[in-house]
């Protein structure tokens, strides 16, 4: 495997590949058992069956036919088995248009050859006030 970066920009990709099945338990898949998430929304899950049940329902809803990209703008390794990176996300409706513009912090953890989220904030910039 190359670089850190280079890796967990490859996991990115992947988890943006999968995304397009709208499968809640393919894309749990890529936390950790006890990872979490805080989505936009600021709904929390704690831990892989939650975040299934999590994604099943908005894969079966609001997110269902879309599609993702996610680029990677900055990643570094923290300790020998974390990274933390910070990724854009855009979530595209079943129609090509743009659904979501996301900016989204993960921390990853080592498993094995690959990585897993630990944790992931998903949130949109606030517009500062006038």
């Amino acid at each position: 495997m190359g670089s850190t970066e280079d890796s967990v920009a490859a996991f990115h990709e992947k988890i943006a590949a999968a995304w397009s099945a709208n499968d809640g338990t393919a894309f749990a898949a890529f936390f950790t058992e006890d990872g979490s998430l805080i989505n936009p929304f600021g709904e929390r899950a704690d831990g892989r069956a939650a975040l299934t049940s999590m994604y099943s329902e908005y894969f079966g809803g609001m997110l269902n036919g879309t599609t993702t990209s996610i680029s990677l703008t900055h990643s570094r390794p923290v300790g020998p088995d974390h990274a933390l990176a910070d990724v854009e996300q855009t979530i595209y409706a079943a129609n090509g248009d743009v659904l979501m513009a996301l900016h989204v912090v993960n921390l990853l953890r080592k498993d094995g050859d690959d990585w897993r989220l630990a944790d992931s904030r998903p949130y949109a910039f606030a517009a500062p006030p006038a």
